[in-house]
């Protein structure tokens, strides 16, 4: 069992031992987003170009 001093204890240390802080993290935030909108962009950007593809071969073959 944890007593409220020791989970504060471990909160504490927890702090202490973190690898960025909070400002760091924030921009890691920032940046994860952006490559995550970055990859959603060029999955958009895929679909449309196999969009573009498709109607190209479609006119070619209906000739």
């Amino acid at each position: 069992m944890i007593y409220n001093g020791d989970k504060k204890k471990e909160e504490e240390l927890a702090v202490r031992h973190r690898i960025l802080s909070d400002e760091q993290e924030a921009v890691l935030d920032l940046y994860i987003q952006h490559i995550d909108n970055v990859f959603e962009e060029m999955k958009l950007s895929e679909k449309l170009q196999v969009e573009i593809e498709t109607q190209h071969l479609k006119r070619i073959l209906s000739r």
